[in-house]
């Protein structure tokens, strides 16, 4: 049987560890009661389970609108009572979603949206929802934010393909003016290698395009770490794409960017290309003077 459907691939991180520490049967519990939970999320939402992959699930869902609502409210949930929830049970996800035609045979689902699935699955990093254009063009929710990821190569695919992520995060009472300075979605002729160089309170780093996607944020796992309590565990990710180096914010209050001597310019849960030299401010406006804050400067190679 053939449809067109919307392929989710939800994927839990880190349980290889888990089974080192725990050991096989206390591990394969937990990753077995989370798999369920999303599961649940899943049928709960109107999709269907197509079978449990170890330590993820495929499904599908008639509409991507059904698909995008499903995964917001998995995400919002896991997340949502990451602070209480046991050491066991602190299980990184991520999740592709892709659009087209399925062949439906013997329990199991075949087709060039499930491989897409799939490979956006692997792309994405903690806490994200990548999705293809063929999601975000057939009719998911108008609220619905889908922040371009820019043309990258996909496994299997001959040529680029234009990618997204959902913003799931719930929006905040608090109004933050946003901006979105980035030159996608073209794709670049020539593409030059650049360098990202962070600093901050005596501390410098310099990254190559090869270790991106880097994470900004308070928790100890990010490449960039800024401790202080007004800035989110994973506050901003900054990807190599299309040949620019792209800031994504992913918090709750915000990020102020400025470039050379220009005024900073807020960006919340939008993105923005990093270029020359400038200041980017967690959290907090710069016009408070204790804004924590990180200089950059993008050179090439």
């Amino acid at each position: 049987m053939t449809t067109v459907a919307t392929v989710v691939f939800i994927d839990i991180s880190g349980s290889t560890a888990l089974f080192e520490t725990l050991g096989n049967e206390r591990a394969a519990r937990a990753v077995a009661g989370m798999t369920d939970a999303f599961k649940q999320v899943v049928v709960q939402a109107g999709g269907r389970v197509i079978k449990t992959l170890g330590d993820g699930v495929l499904a599908i869902f008639n509409s991507s609108a059904l698909a995008v609502s499903a995964m917001t409210m998995l995400m919002r949930r896991h997340y949502g009572q990451w602070d209480s929830l046991p050491a066991s049970q602190k299980f990184h996800v991520r999740v592709g979603m892709s659009t087209g035609e399925v062949v439906l045979m013997e329990g199991d689902c075949y087709g060039d949206s499930v491989n897409m699935a799939a490979r956006l699955c692997e792309k994405a990093g903690h806490r994200e929802v990548w999705a293809a254009a063929s999601t975000m063009e057939s009719g998911a929710r108008v609220d619905t934010v889908f922040v371009p990821m820019g043309w990258m190569d996909v496994r299997g695919k001959a040529e680029q393909q234009m990618l997204y992520q959902v913003q799931w995060i719930e929006p905040e009472a608090q109004d933050i003016v946003t901006a979105y300075d980035s030159v996608l979605p073209m794709k670049p002729e020539t593409v030059v290698q650049m360098r990202l160089r962070m600093a901050s309170g005596g501390v410098e780093r310099f990254f190559s395009t090869q270790e991106m996607p880097l994470f900004v944020g308070r928790s100890s796992d990010s490449e960039w770490v800024v401790l202080d309590r007004r800035v989110s565990r994973q506050h901003g990710r900054i990807d190599w794409r299309s040949g620019n180096v792209i800031y994504t914010d992913l918090s709750r209050y915000g990020t102020w960017v400025s470039f050379g001597a220009n005024p900073a310019t807020a960006v919340r849960r939008e993105s923005v290309q990093l270029h020359g030299v400038g200041v980017m401010y967690f959290g907090v406006s710069p016009e408070d003077p204790t804004a924590p804050s990180t200089a950059f400067s993008v050179t090439p190679v």
